[in-house]
């Protein structure tokens, strides 16, 4: 196994599947089981390599053993499927088509007409009462634009005990398992781009406008058409918004704004050379915001170091109030 995957310093992922596929072969050639960990190397390497026929074997293999799939496993699954913003999966492997990865995710062209025990796509391994699956199959069901999905997910959740009876997280005293997995349907809601869904979910939510994060307001804000709630939280993210896309279009004519008094007045001054900023401007490469390489900027982090810790952060005791502070 180790030596497998030290093959990545020398070869593709794709040749390391290759050989796991030759393997696995020859083991049932001279009928022999091969090893569990063989097989989980074999989808793992399946996702790295965006291979759909790998995919739908060891799957398949998973099934037909009845073994389920751990909690670690399935998130390593939608981790090798590079949809995080640090892009060094897609640099190595180039991206999953949409279309063959929803296949993996929600149900092969050649497995609908079983039956649900005998399904092998992912998410026949989905456990959704545990939120260490479900939140990484929301995130992954959201970069794939899934919206109709993740809205039956959502209808789902909101009839589920962890929901219902929500539960305490250690170390986060202003969360609970409620707050938490509304939250993370907005957000994902938002990311896939349906942001009429967005917005109806957090009409349903307990989760307030102001603790959601500026890259969904930002989205949520663009549509206001859609908006199911209104506060004073909401008018004042639209002027956190304006004065943000203004500073964007004054950085571009290389101008500034110098106050001139209390009372509001002021003018634009240069800060660098106009004719300089306008060629900057005209170029083919220029973008409103700064671009530090891949992935594209609209692609949104799936999870940081602290998102991470929050949707591991251990359930504790039955909350009598859902709504947070």
């Amino acid at each position: 196994m180790r030596a497998l995957y030290r093959c990545r310093n020398n070869v593709t992922d794709k040749d390391v599947l290759s050989a796991i596929t030759v393997i696995v072969t020859r083991f049932n050639v001279a009928g022999l089981r091969p090893h569990d960990m063989l097989i989980h190397m074999g989808f793992k390497f399946a996702a790295r390599a965006r291979s759909l026929r790998g995919m739908k074997r060891f799957l398949k293999l998973q099934r037909e053993r009845d073994n389920g799939m751990s909690r670690n496993q399935f998130r390593s699954v939608i981790a090798k499927f590079s949809i995080g913003h640090r892009g060094l999966g897609e640099i190595r492997n180039g991206r999953w088509r949409r279309s063959e990865l929803l296949q993996v995710l929600v149900g092969f062209d050649d497995d609908a007409g079983l039956p649900m025990e005998e399904q092998y796509h992912l998410g026949s391994f989905l456990h959704r009462q545990d939120w260490q699956y479900l939140h990484g199959w929301v995130a992954v069901l959201a970069r794939c634009k899934a919206s109709d999905a993740i809205w039956e997910e959502w209808q789902q959740w909101k009839i589920c005990d962890a929901r219902q009876r929500p539960k305490t997280l250690q170390s986060h005293a202003r969360m609970n398992t409620r707050i938490r997995g509304d939250y993370w349907f907005i957000e994902q809601m938002a990311y896939s781009g349906d942001i009429k869904r967005a917005w109806q979910l957090l009409g349903e939510s307990d989760v307030p406008f102001e603790r959601l994060k500026s890259r969904v307001t930002h989205r949520l804000l663009d549509h206001l058409e859609y908006c199911t709630v209104w506060s004073d939280a909401i008018a004042a993210a639209m002027l956190r918004k304006y004065d943000y896309e203004l500073g964007i279009i004054e950085k571009a004519l290389g101008v500034t704004w110098e106050a001139l008094g209390e009372d509001g007045d002021g003018r634009h001054v240069l800060f660098r050379d106009q004719e300089e900023a306008l060629e900057e401007l005209s170029a083919e490469s220029w973008t409103p915001s700064e671009n530090f390489g891949f992935p594209h900027a609209d692609s949104a982090p799936l999870s940081t170091e602290q998102e991470q810790l929050l949707h591991d952060a251990a359930e504790g005791e039955l909350v009598e109030r859902t709504h947070p502070d």
